[in-house]
């Protein structure tokens, strides 16, 4: 420990002006403890699992739109699958949104995901 208790009482017998504050490390109030490490790392991991669950979805939808849109250009231009396909883009738009991952994604695809989006018609997203 930095200061002992004599060289606080010897600090403020010398300059009583001086404040040192104890310790907040020796104050056992806060409950700090190996426990609440544990739980703390376990809050960690538990965030991060669920992160990459987010993400992994995220890739699935991502590669799904990806075969809608090679089906469309080849000329599956149903309105089942353009619906599909513009309900895909959606998803995968919200998604970043909600994760705060649109620093990750090129502006034309954050684009294009808006576009496929907007002709879903009033439940449209909008780009700020």
């Amino acid at each position: 420990m930095l200061f002992s208790c004599g060289l606080i009482s010897f600090c403020h017998a010398e300059n009583p002006t001086l404040l040192i504050p104890q310790s907040s490390l020796n104050d056992n109030t806060l409950g700090l403890g190996e426990q609440d490490e544990v739980k703390i790392i376990d809050r960690m991991i538990a965030a991060t699992e669920s992160q990459l669950e987010t993400q992994k979805r995220l890739k699935e939808m991502m590669l799904q739109f990806n075969q809608q849109m090679d089906e469309f250009i080849k000329g599956n231009q149903t309105k089942a699958h353009t619906g599909r396909m513009v309900r895909t883009a959606r998803q995968i738009y919200v998604t970043i949104t909600e994760s705060h991952l649109e620093h990750l994604f090129a502006k034309d695809y954050l684009d294009e995901l808006t576009f496929f989006s907007s002709i879903a018609g009033k439940t449209a997203v909008t780009r700020p």
